[in-house]
């Protein structure tokens, strides 16, 4: 089958804010429907996961996440409004689904602000940085589980400390 895509559409720009990575996942979606199958990657599939978390914040909390390094504090504000309706009120009913979707984005903009790139491990899905992992899967994963209060800003300054 003949190629549908360039090498240069495969590399995602994390920096260039939402709006621009909803077009780029939309371009690459519609040449795997295509048949182009080969572009269904790790990155694709967490890029498309962070896009429905940032969807569903902005539908259901009114709050326009971002790529910015600013916009970890607003992660914060976000985790602790999800954390107060899976845990306290079972407001959500896919915890499971939201987390994966949140840690996404939580690795989306550590990926556009820090560097590094998607890793599949045993433990699911990471951000690799420098050959180090940030499990941001299992960090969000205990912060809504009440498991941890370390604050998304601490979490994420470590990792940048550690890169």
């Amino acid at each position: 089958m003949k190629r549908l895509d360039t090498e240069k559409s495969k590399q995602v720009c994390y920096q260039a804010g939402i709006a621009a990575l909803e077009q780029y996942y939309d371009r690459q979606f519609e040449l795997i429907k295509k048949g182009n199958t080969d572009l269904v990657t790790l990155e694709l599939v967490m890029l498309g996961k962070a896009l429905d978390f940032v969807h569903l914040v902005r539908t259901r909390l009114g709050i326009e996440l971002q790529t910015a390094e600013s916009s970890v504090k607003d992660f914060e504000e976000v985790v602790d409004a999800f954390t107060r309706g899976v845990v306290q009120d079972n407001f959500f009913a896919d915890e499971t689904g939201i987390a994966k979707n949140m840690a996404a984005y939580f690795g989306l903009l550590m990926i556009a602000n820090i560097g590094g790139t998607w890793e599949d491990t045993e433990s699911g899905a990471a951000v690799n940085i420098n050959g180090r992992s940030a499990y941001v899967d299992e960090y969000v994963e205990r912060r809504l589980l009440g498991l941890s209060n370390l604050d998304a800003l601490t979490f994420y300054n470590s990792v940048k400390l550690a890169r």
